[in-house]
Order: C-alpha cells, then sequence, then structure tokens
C-alpha cells in the first residue's frame, strides 16, 4: 500500500528563480537562476593539463522517502537537484550501485535510477558533471527508498573574446581550477566551446583563458553558488593576425610566428592561419617547400591585421 504521506519529497519538476546581478570590468560576470531543464597572474599549473580526479568520498545532503512494498520488490529510487530549494535535475547523472562485497548491481546514466535490489547494504557513487559524491545506505526488506540528493552544484559559462573584435575564429581553451574545496589548487574542468556551461561544485574556481593559436592568456576568478549559473566573459587585451599565403593552392604550408624575443609559437599548417597576439612586434614565416617566405608586422590590443605572403 502506498501513501502519499510517507513521501517527504514534494520536489518533482519544481523550477527555482533569483534576482540578476552584473558586475563590469575586463571580467563582465552575470549572474542568473539556473536549473537543469536545461602580463597576466601566473597560472597556477602551467603544465599539468590532468582533470583531478572525481571525489566519491565526499558526501551531500538528501531527503529520503519511505514507500511500504510487497516483500520481493523492494528497490531504490535515486534522484538529485541542484541546490536544497531547486527542483529536480532533468539532465543524466552517472549512477554506480555496489552490494555489501562491492560488485556492480548498476552502472547507468539517467536523471532518475529506479533501481529494483534485494534488501541489504549498498553504496551509492554518482558523478554529475565535475561533482561527484558517495552514499551508503541500507534497504531493509518491505521497503523501497526514494532518495533525492542535494548537489550544492552551480554553473560556469565561459566566454572568451579578443577586446573590441568579440569572438576569434580560432579555437579556445579554458582551464577551470578550483580555489576552494577538496581539489583546491587542481584542474577540474577544461572548456574547448565558447558559452559551453560547465557543472561544478560550488566554490571559488579561476579560469585560464587562452586560444589554441597565439600567445594571448587572460585569467578571472569566478565565485559559483548552488543552483546558479555565472557566465563569465572574458576580453583579451589582444589582437588578431589573419596569416594568409598567395601562392599555389595545393601549396603545402606551415606558419611559424615569433616574437621579438625570438619565442616561438607552435608551428601550424595550412594555407592561412588566424592568430591571437599580444600586443608587439611579430616576424611571421611561411614554410614551402625548401622555400621560406617572411613578413615583419606590429599588432595592437583590438586590432586586426591581414598578413599576405606569396611568389
Amino acid at each position: 500500500m502506498h501513501d502519499d504521506s510517507t513521501r517527504a519529497l514534494q520536489i518533482r519538476r519544481q523550477k527555482s528563480a533569483t534576482s540578476a546581478a552584473l558586475l563590469t570590468a575586463v571580467l563582465f560576470l552575470t549572474q542568473f537562476a539556473w536549473t537543469d531543464a536545461l602580463g597576466a597572474p601566473k597560472p597556477m599549473e602551467e603544465t599539468a593539463l590532468a582533470i583531478a580526479a572525481p571525489n566519491f568520498q565526499e558526501q551531500v545532503a538528501h531527503d529520503i522517502a519511505i514507500e511500504l512494498v510487497k516483500p520481493g520488490n523492494e528497490g531504490l529510487e535515486l534522484t538529485a537537484r541542484l541546490s536544497e530549494s531547486s527542483g529536480l535535475i532533468e539532465r543524466d547523472i552517472s549512477w554506480t550501485l555496489r552490494d555489501s562485497q562491492g560488485t556492480v548491481v548498476y552502472d547507468k546514466s539517467t536523471e532518475l535510477a529506479a533501481i529494483a535490489v534485494p534488501p541489504g547494504d549498498y553504496s551509492i557513487q554518482a558523478l554529475y558533471g565535475s561533482a561527484s559524491f558517495s552514499q551508503d545506505l541500507t534497504l531493509l526488506e518491505a521497503n523501497r527508498l526514494i532518495v533525492s540528493f542535494v548537489l550544492d552544484v552551480g554553473g560556469i559559462r565561459i566566454l572568451p573574446r579578443v577586446k573590441g573584435l568579440g569572438l576569434a575564429p580560432t579555437q579556445t581553451q579554458s582551464l577551470v581550477y578550483a580555489l576552494s574545496g577538496p581539489n583546491k589548487g587542481k584542474l577540474v574542468t577544461i572548456s574547448k566551446m565558447p558559452g559551453e556551461i560547465l557543472r561544478v561544485k560550488a566554490g571559488d574556481y579561476r579560469i585560464e583563458s587562452r586560444f589554441a593559436t597565439g600567445n594571448a592568456v587572460a585569467v578571472a576568478d569566478v565565485h559559483v553558488k548552488p543552483g546558479v549559473m555565472s557566465a563569465v566573459e572574458i576580453d583579451h587585451a589582444a589582437g588578431l593576425a589573419r596569416l594568409s599565403y598567395v601562392g599555389a593552392p595545393d601549396a603545402d604550408v606551415s606558419w611559424l610566428v615569433t616574437n621579438e624575443k625570438g619565442e616561438a609559437l607552435p608551428a601550424i599548417a595550412g594555407l592561412s592561419a588566424n592568430v591571437v597576439l599580444k600586443p608587439g612586434t611579430y616576424v611571421a614565416k611561411a614554410q614551402i617547400g625548401n622555400e621560406l617566405l617572411t613578413a615583419s608586422f606590429d599588432i595592437l590590443a583590438g586590432q586586426q591585421r591581414d598578413i599576405l605572403l606569396g611568389n
């Protein structure tokens, strides 16, 4: 028999709303309600690009209700929320359930995990974005447990731009480091797509933004609140050099760009290339077979220059 009064959870498909706030500087940071129905400072770890492993030892708050069922119909129903006041997450969560022997009895990505298992002791591990947690529980005979976990998760949406020019026509890379919590000082996630939503535990983070081609780097700090998305628009004080080889359309071209100190960027292959550069003086070299073409140029912040090389 099922009595609605035994189900303490009254949270299905609820939405939360918070007011918007706007902070304006080189970094524009906007926070608003978010549910899942939907020379720069030195980088903390210049060479470490390994993302921190999930911390499944961390437990989170949860609501639990018990539904009485006939023996043989026991099981679990697992859901999660971003914050205490938000509705259920409507995107996939990676759930792993192990029995008392450590054997995996359920492993699936879904927003709601409905699992038929016999009475016993179980361990739950869940992963949502870069946020993870674990929880032990005991299922008794003639019980079905309805559990909703409060993940304390928010979101970051990063939009790297070139100041005065907007989005650059080249791939970006935004490294997100934790400034607080168990992963403090570690790389927790990477975004390679402007505007994508990164799901992270509430806390403080440092974002290191750079472009796939070029030497421009910008750093911004952000505080993430549970159930709230922080939109970070980072304007790089840089210019855009558009390199083009004017010659045979099937030529095999390799570009090398060096600054006034002779420091070289990684080589770029192709008839053309877009390079985001810090203000300064540069030399662009185009290697075509045994032939080497060069051009010197200056670039300012917010400036776009076309560098043409050919026979």
